[in-house]
């Protein structure tokens, strides 16, 4: 399937869900999103880094992958994103912006000798949430598996129609979607070490996934800050040296 015949797959069958009540769980709602659903990519947050590559059937060298999006309805968000599919801005990212998470994945990806304020990064890069819904209400927590879950045929086919070099995902709960797996314990501790977690994407022996601490506030600071968090995106930089060069 190519990419854009998957973006209307996607909007196709979340619209159908939400029109049966069938895209929530406990105090998480989703509600329908009006500038992802009348644009033409696979995620709101691909309009940071994703949006601007033309041929993603050649590939990409990294899919950064996020929980959800949390609730961009009439938003600024929303409002620059339209402006970039309006080419009044080259790029959604707001120097601005009070968000940890933004700021903290640019100074990450620095260390992959990326810069994500760019339209034009250094490498071909592309961000999406596993979870493809946006939030009615508090913009996190609540998540459950089972929720995401109901996201797992679209995402498996989004690795198929952009064929990422690597995955790298934000949170345990998102590494275990894609890895479809259940960790045992220690992810804290080990994040604490320097050390992400590794695993192969299903079905693949080429495509590495690797799961690191979310961003935000509350995942950066839960392994010990911004040393631990640069320690074990080092290791990816390195790995990715390694095989890609």
């Amino acid at each position: 399937m190519k990419y854009e015949e998957l973006v209307k797959k996607a909007q196709k069958e979340i619209a159908d869900r939400l029109a049966n009540g069938a895209y929530q769980k406990g105090s998480v709602k989703y509600v329908k999103c009006d500038a992802w659903m009348d644009g033409d990519q696979i995620n709101l947050w691909t309009y940071w880094q994703g949006h601007q590559i033309k041929d993603l059937e050649n590939g990409v060298d990294i899919l950064l992958v996020g929980q959800d999006f949390g609730n961009p309805p009439n938003s600024d968000v929303c409002d620059r994103i339209r402006w970039v599919r309006e080419k009044k801005l080259e790029t959604c990212y707001d120097e601005n912006t009070k968000s940890p998470t933004d700021r903290h994945l640019v100074m990450l990806f620095h260390i992959l000798g990326c810069d994500i304020t760019k339209t034009n990064p250094g490498m071909r890069l592309f961000f999406t949430n596993y979870s493809l819904g946006y939030r009615d209400g508090s913009e996190q927590g609540g998540m459950t598996k089972a929720l995401m879950k109901q996201d797992q045929q679209l995402f498996r086919d989004l690795v198929d129609a952009i064929k990422p070099r690597c995955i790298i995902c934000l949170g345990r709960m998102t590494y275990e979607c894609v890895i479809e797996e259940t960790i045992k314990g220690g992810w804290k501790n080990q994040l604490e070490t320097g050390r992400p977690f590794v695993h192969f994407y299903p079905g693949s022996s080429n495509i590495k996934v690797y799961g690191v601490a979310h961003c935000g506030a509350r995942g950066w600071n839960n392994i010990g800050g911004e040393e631990n968090n640069k320690k074990v995106w080092k290791v990816i930089a390195e790995d990715y040296k390694r095989n890609f060069g």
